[in-house]
């Protein structure tokens, strides 16, 4: 019986086991392509994907599934943060290409439309030249909302972190007045590379100057409550999460330089903050402010996932699917908190939020997993703990600065821990699903 029992238990998990990893003979293929095209392919969509934030290793096991599906032979890759090398035999040589990271990020409709060619190369839709000129379609397609909209969804984005990080009467509108400031600087430095390197600075600067010149005398609000959720969405929160992946998956190469630009993005943040408070003075301290009530930060989840759709030009179709999967976000985050404290959340909500955005994936109207888990991770906020330690530090309580800039730090890392222990089983799964599209 108990050899029966056990046989029984064998072919169970031999089946599993099929579903899980479905055998590599069954994935469709394109009829063999010339190496050039196939080349030219790989290289741009290994830099388009590194512009959508993705991981070194996640981009060259994409570009690997890729080349399979053209039956391209003698393929390697080289990912970095800065550039990517891909390596093809051609007839009885070998060829070898390279194709830099563009500095602008890609926006959301992009990121969707990316993962969405990713998943039709997969399933064998298109050839090498077809899925080339789509590509440049997808990386020069305009943004589905005019400039002043996305100025405005700028200000509704930052007014969402308000009400999630200081939910006061007093501040709503500093938060409306500063994020539409963001968003023009946003734009400025979308046409003006030079500007966009010291964006960190200079929005850091003004926004000090206005909120400790103005806050407390006209809104009778503390000046660093209004800075901190003002500036989040400048910080190298994702940035610093996923150097912590990669380094903790063996691509030290990629893990090291994006962190060294988390830090440097995070050091820019710093001296903004310390150069407008230098200029204001500091303030006096302020009457305190009434909270606005609980229901609040659930306003604030809704209100940031309505200002990402404005900002980053989120498909329509897919703004229920984000807001669910910011609500989940926050809930996991806020629920575990009242047991496990701030680290524990953080590890909890990193180890959720994957496989849900995997599950949403697999709906007939889900978007990719990359355009619902970028803002998550925006909403998680790795980075705005040591924003407000840098403030302190600048300010009179430097003890307490350099304590929550350390545990900042351990939020990133275990914001990274919990994504990759939910990204084990939701990596499997996805890619055994004929929706899997990448992340």
């Amino acid at each position: 019986m108990v050899d029966r029992g056990r046989r029984r238990l064998a072919r169970a998990g031999a089946a599993v086991a099929r579903r899980l990893s479905p055998p590599p003979g069954e994935r469709p293929q394109v009829a063999e392509q010339p190496p050039e095209e196939v080349l030219g392919l790989l290289r741009r969509l290994g830099a388009a994907m590194q512009q959508a934030g993705d991981a070194a290793d996640r981009v060259t096991m994409i570009l690997d599934d890729v080349a399979g599906t053209y039956a391209a032979s003698g393929v390697s890759f080289f990912v970095l943060p800065t550039g990517v090398f891909v390596r093809i035999k051609a007839g009885d040589s070998t060829r070898v290409d390279f194709a830099p990271i563009p500095r602008a990020a890609l926006r959301l409709d992009q990121v969707d439309a990316l993962y969405r060619l990713v998943d039709d190369i997969r399933h064998a839709k298109l050839t090498a030249s077809e899925a080339s000129a789509r590509l440049g379609r997808v990386l020069s397609a305009e943004a589905l909302f005019p400039a002043w909209l996305r100025v405005a969804g700028t200000s509704v984005m930052t007014l969402g972190l308000g009400l999630l990080l200081n939910p006061t009467a007093s501040a709503l509108p500093a938060y409306v007045v500063l994020g539409a400031l963001l968003g023009v600087l946003n734009l400025w430095a979308e046409r003006s590379p030079g500007i966009a390197v010291v964006l960190p600075m200079l929005a850091a600067s003004v926004v000090s100057w206005l909120a400790f010149t103005f806050a407390e005398p006209v809104l009778g609000a503390a000046p660093l409550d209004i800075v901190i959720p003002s500036l989040v969405t400048l910080l190298p929160g994702a940035a610093l999460t996923v150097a912590t992946i990669e380094l903790a998956s063996g691509s030290i190469m990629s893990g090291s330089s994006r962190l060294v630009y988390g830090l440097e993005r995070l050091l820019l943040l710093t001296f903004g903050i310390a150069l407008g408070v230098e200029v204001a003075g500091l303030p006096g301290s302020p009457a305190g402010s009434v909270p606005l009530g609980a229901w609040a930060p659930w306003a604030g989840v809704l209100v940031f996932g309505l200002g990402v759709f404005l900002a980053f030009s989120v498909p329509p179709r897919a703004l229920p699917w984000l807001l669910a999967v910011l609500t989940v976000a926050y809930t996991v985050q806020a629920g575990a908190g009242l047991v496990l404290g701030s680290l524990g959340a953080s590890f909890a909500a990193g180890v959720v939020v994957l496989p849900v955005a995997y599950a949403i994936q697999q709906r007939p109207s889900g978007p990719p997993v990359p355009l619902t888990f970028l803002p998550a991770f925006w909403l998680l906020v790795p980075g705005a703990l040591g924003l407000q330690g840098v403030a302190e530090i600048i300010g009179a309580d430097a003890a307490t600065g350099l304590g929550d800039f350390l545990n900042a730090l351990l939020t990133v890392v275990a914001i990274a821990a919990g994504v990759l222990v939910g990204s084990g089983l939701s990596e499997r799964v996805g890619r055994a699903t004929g929706g899997w599209r990448g992340l």
